[in-house]
Order: structure tokens, then sequence, then C-alpha cells
């Protein structure tokens, strides 16, 4: 059985494991084996419009890639992104990452209007939701009780039944402390991506609150953390706890059970970007490009590293090896060892093409069969290829 999320793009929300799995060298430098440009002709203007693409994509590993872009439009593409099986059309465009069902192998999409939509993987409608909000934060699916939950801008979250498309609950989160003082992006809360719980509720981070809801909507308990949240917290197994992430740099970490403050760790930079966990070290991004690898046992700082830490609101990740990884300022994909933070390797896109700009924006995806995928604002889609260890298999 697949364990639940543990982080804002752990794997088990955007990758669904296929035939084609085998093994690759993981700790190389990747090479971009499939590029697609995603544009729109736009007859009244006369020119070709690139469509921005802000969603990371989910990978069906030995099929293909799941791209949302900002023109609405969901496309199942094959590995090397040469040929399109399917595109779907939601009413707007798409900010939140394309999460993944592994019980069912759906997809979910969720579009900035509120439009929430369930596919399988033949692109044929399972479900249709909407929500009475803005939809930018990444949903979760609660394995235990099977609930889609999704936060609302401004100041809600809602709970859907993944299998049916039913709404759970619809409930109001605390706002930021601004908002009630004329504070001009006091509506775009909460940004945080939801985390399951073990007993099918879910943490949810908005404004300066942490909150624990149970699979009905209901407050299990309720911390506040006297900062501002973006980054999106992270369950710790090995402890069992949830750790948030202050703007005010404060690694928070709470009983997941009760809500109890357990520690506090001091980064001393600003968090914006969500952690990642691997075994018992999670991967934090702060401003002016430092990277810390936080043991969460301990509760303390295990190592540090200046080569890499994800754009803001963006996300490490990690790869089939445990390492971790992320988009860099440079708009590249960077690796950091996990165990000691050791930079691996850094990613390159300069394909020699007329106006084509290489950095890249969304979290990349990794997965098992080798491929990682990664897109930008500018429309572009790449494919990058682990070389592949002599005597396994993989997708060409």
């Amino acid at each position: 059985m697949t364990a639940p999320a543990a982080f804002r793009h752990d794997p088990v929300k955007s990758v669904l494991a296929g035939s084609a799995d085998g093994s690759h060298d993981w700790g190389a430098e990747p090479a971009v084996c499939g590029y697609r440009k995603l544009t729109y002709d736009n007859r009244t203007l006369g020119k070709t419009i690139n469509v921005p693409v802000s969603a990371s994509p989910a990978v069906v590993s030995g099929l293909g890639v799941v791209v949302a872009a900002d023109d609405g439009f969901v496309r199942l593409f094959d590995a090397p992104l040469r040929r399109e099986f399917w595109r779907r059309r939601l009413d707007s465009s798409i900010y939140a990452s394309v999460v993944v069902d592994q019980a069912d192998r759906t997809l979910v999409v969720a579009a900035t209007s509120g439009q929430l939509q369930c596919v399988d993987l033949r692109g044929t409608l399972v479900w249709s939701a909407h929500a009475e909000g803005q939809i930018c934060a990444t949903p979760v699916v609660t394995d235990k009780s099977r609930v889609l939950v999704v936060p609302i801008f401004p100041g809600r979250c809602l709970g859907i039944a993944v299998d049916t498309g039913t709404i759970v609950f619809d409930r109001e989160v605390p706002a930021p402390w601004y908002a009630a003082h004329g504070g001009v992006a006091g509506h775009r809360d909460p940004y945080a991506s939801p985390l399951p719980t073990p007993d099918g509720g879910a943490i949810v981070c908005a404004g300066e609150t942490v909150l624990s809801l149970d699979a009905d909507g209901g407050q299990v308990w309720r911390r506040d953390v006297d900062a501002g949240i973006k980054a999106s917290p992270v369950f710790a197994r090995a402890t069992g706890e949830v750790i948030a992430f202050t703007t005010a740099g404060q690694c928070v970490f709470l009983d997941a059970a009760t809500g109890r403050v357990n520690g506090v760790l001091e980064l001393g930079t600003k968090i914006t970007a969500s952690p990642a966990v691997s075994g018992d070290v999670i991967a934090v991004g702060g401003q002016g490009n430092v990277s810390y690898g936080v043991d969460s046992i301990r509760r303390e700082v295990r190592w540090r590293s200046d080569q890499c830490a994800p754009k803001s609101y963006t996300s490490f990740t990690v790869l089939p090896n445990g390492d971790f990884v992320a988009v860099n300022e440079r708009g590249n994909v960077v690796c950091l060892e996990r165990a000691g933070g050791r930079f691996r390797w850094e990613s390159s896109q300069v394909l020699g093409l007329v106006d084509h700009e290489p950095a890249m924006d969304t979290t990349p995806v990794a997965a098992p069969d080798g491929n990682m995928y990664c897109a930008s604002y500018d429309g572009d889609v790449y494919r990058f290829l682990f070389k592949p260890i002599p005597g396994n298999h993989h997708v060409e």
C-alpha cells in the first residue's frame, strides 16, 4: 500500500508507477530527450502566443505525462512529448498542480475559477465539482477517508469525496491578520497545500495558524504560530510530527495528534518555498539561495547548501533514490544529496533554438521509469532522461 503524501510535491501525489520502471543513474545529470512548446494561434491578433505552464505535471510511468496549462487545457502526451493522446478543457487557467489518485488511478485537476474535474487515464470525465472561490494551492487526497482537501481563496477549505465528487465539507479557515485591515493580498490565502493525517483528516495552514481537521472538516486542534505561513507543512514519519514553516524563518515541530509544540528551529531566513522529506531529513529552502537539511529526529540543522534553493513559492521534491531536487532561481533543476547536502548535478536546457528562454518555473516531477518533467511560464515542456543502468529497460 502506498504511504500517504508527506509533503507538497511528494511523488505519491504526482506519479503513477507503471511496468516500464527500471534502474537509472540518479546521481548524474539527466539529458533533455524531449521538448514541446505550447502555443495558441490568436486569429484576432494574427499572432502565435505562448501558453504559460504554471502547474507541475503528473507522470504515468510507461505511458507519458499529463500537462495542465494556463489556457485551461489538460493534455496527455507520450513520454518523449511527440504525441498528444487527448486533451480536455476546464473553464479557466490552471495553477494548482495535477494530483493523482493512486487507488483509482485517476487524475484531479483544479482551475483557478474553482472548477474541479476528475478524469481517468483515457481523459474520460469521472466527476466534476465547483468551489465558490479561487483555487491556486495544490489539493491532497486523504488515503483513509478518501477525501480531496482543497484550499480556496479567500479563507476557506473544501472537502470532496474523491470517488464521487460529492462535497463533504466546506468551512472557513483563519485569515491573515492583515486581511481585516485592508491588506491588498489578504484574499490570497490559504496558499499552502494541505497534508493528510494518519486518521483520515488533514493539516491546513492558513494565515498564521495550523489547523488539524477530521475527515468531516471538524477542528481537532488549532495552533497559532505568530507568523505567516506560505510554505506547505511536512509530516515526519520517524517522529509522528507535523512541521510548519513560517515567513519568520522558523520550523515549528508539532505533535500530529495534539498540536503540542515539541520544538522550534530558527533558520534565520524567510521561508516561502515548500520543503520535502526524505528519510529523516527535511530539505528547506530560504531566501538568498540557501538550503538546509533539517534532522527531523534531532530537530537541528544537519547540513547547509549555498548551491540550491527552490524559487519562491515552488518546492523541493525527491528523486526515486531519495535525493532532493528543485528548480533554482536560474531556472535549472539542481540536485542535492540527501544525507549531506552535497551538490550532485544541475540541468541544462540550452537547445540551440531561436528565441528560446531555457529557464524553467515549475517544480520538477521524476518517475521510476527514468523520466523527469518540468515546464516554464514561456510554454516550454521538457522531458529529461536519466542514464539507464545497463541491463535495465527504459521508456523511449
